[in-house]
């Protein structure tokens, strides 16, 4: 499945800006650095030239040591599907939307309670994914609480491996063994760790602790997802006015740090592993005390992100489309609308955030298809207005003339599609006729997707010698935890 063509970037930051920010952060890894939990980072650091202080585990870093690891990294990275045809290339050309994941709440869709979220939960909104316009990651949307702790995470994977044969991103390993664990079911699905490591059909996401601080576990983990060729996203998420300066700027370059930083140690660790930036700097409601997961300043600073990202070679992977909303409506649009066009417009390689409400805790099946409705109109923005002789149309306007109409005409035929949207779940009719048909609102037009949707079998399912050697890795798992 293609992404979205970006043919103008919308930047936010000038190339001034970039610069400055840059040397904000090489200077402040120098002067003030980072906190790395894990000794194996710290050594490979020291080992480097880094000044590690042992007893504070405080790490500062030379610039040159950052600039190393940037022309090391891979510059290419395509996040595999099972099926080829749903890879998706972060060429740094393209924009790539993925739904938001391990939401702890889900809406019966039939019954409309709210509760804990289980395992049929996440199959129901995989297969709901497959029909999306614009989907072209999946992240296990909710977690299986039906599931024992020990196995959640181990559970989730398979549950999307069986359910659709897009790319699966996940954030849920946290120690090497569950990263060791998430790499053989892979190598299961892919057939060898070479296959893996040729065509990686998972990804990790791994998140910096705010401010300018590595979780030991959490790089580990990394490390090891990159020694197998395993794409790893070091998400960094400094709240303006919290746990990043107030200012946009000034966040960013928190950000920045705790990213590059990351990056050296992933690099120093396993030479041209595929690194992503990613990015959810998202203020605190100062009235609320919610995190604003849909406030406008949360797609401007992915777009800064992103732009900063590219000219380090490396793609972005940026939050966006998140609304605080707690169901489905206006509220929840705006939101969406507001933190999620800077990223498409910005060119932003992956933008994760759809489906989840209550900033990314609840799903919601139907608020998939509102959301794919939402992207499919950015999208046909991000497109722009192509200026050529095929679109200037002299000839048609020659021929039509003074009074004519042009609905006739072959040329309005060969571009309508291509020119004009055309909604699915939008209604455009006259109220008579809409109420004629039921009055029907949005959401209900988008539960009548969702029915056709899980009428649908999963694609390309796995073989059944495949499924139980996952859930032998899941029964080794569950076995060491009792």
């Amino acid at each position: 499945m293609s992404g979205i063509s970006i043919r103008r970037p919308y930047p936010v930051l000038a190339k001034d800006d970039i610069g400055r920010i840059h040397e904000a952060a090489l200077r402040e890894l120098e002067r003030i650095g980072v906190k790395v939990g894990t000794a194996k980072g710290r050594a490979l650091l020291k080992k480097a030239g880094a000044t590690v202080d042992e007893r504070t585990e405080v790490v500062k870093i030379p610039a040159s040591l950052v600039e190393e690891a940037i022309d090391r990294t891979s510059k290419r990275i395509v996040l595999a599907g099972r099926n080829p045809e749903e890879d998706a290339d972060l060429d740094r050309q393209h924009v790539h939307i993925c739904n938001d994941g391990n939401g702890p709440l889900a809406i019966d869709f039939e019954t409309g309670e709210r509760r804990l979220s289980t395992a049929d939960d996440l199959a129901k909104s995989a297969l709901v994914s497959n029909a999306l316009d614009n989907l072209h990651v999946f992240w296990p949307m909710v977690t299986s609480q039906d599931e024992p702790a020990s196995i959640r995470t181990y559970v989730d994977l398979k549950v999307s491996f069986m359910h659709t044969d897009k790319h699966v991103q996940f954030a849920t390993a946290v120690t090497p063994e569950n990263a060791r664990r998430l790499i053989a079911m892979a190598v299961a699905v892919a057939g060898s760790g070479e296959a893996l490591r040729d065509r990686p059909i998972v990804s990790s996401v791994h998140t910096s602790i705010a401010p300018l601080q590595h979780d030991g576990g959490n790089m580990d983990t990394a490390f090891v997802f990159g020694e197998a060729g395993v794409p790893v996203a070091i998400f960094t998420m400094p709240g303006p006015g919290t746990s990043g300066p107030v200012t946009l700027a000034g966040a960013i370059v928190v950000a920045a740090m705790e990213f590059l930083s990351g990056l050296t140690m992933c690099q120093l660790a396993n030479p041209g592993c595929p690194v992503i930036w990613g990015t959810g700097i998202a203020p605190l409601d100062m009235r609320t005390t919610t995190r604003a997961g849909g406030s406008p300043e949360h797609g401007l600073t992915g777009a800064a992100v992103t732009q900063l990202a590219h000219a380090y070679g490396v793609p972005s992977l940026c939050g966006g489309f998140d609304a605080t909303a707690s169901v489905p409506g206006t509220q929840a649009a705006l939101e969406q609308f507001a933190s999620g066009l800077s990223l498409v417009l910005g060119g932003a390689d992956l933008i994760v955030g759809t489906g989840l409400l209550e900033d990314a805790r609840t799903l919601w099946l139907e608020q998939l298809f509102i959301d794919d409705e939402m992207v499919s109109m950015i999208r046909r923005i991000a497109e722009g207005v192509i200026v050529d002789e095929v679109h200037l149309a002299l000839d048609v306007i020659e021929k039509v003339g003074i009074g004519g109409m042009f609905l006739g005409q072959r040329h309005t035929v060969d571009h309508l599609r291509t020119e004009h949207y055309l909604p699915k779940l939008v209604d455009r009719r006259s109220f008579d006729l809409w109420a004629a048909d039921g009055r029907k609102t949005m959401e209900q037009r988008a539960r009548e997707r969702v029915r056709e949707a899980l009428a649908r079998p999963p694609p390309h399912p796995l073989p059944p010698e495949t499924v139980r050697e996952l859930d032998a890795i899941i029964d080794a798992a569950r076995a060491v935890a009792r």
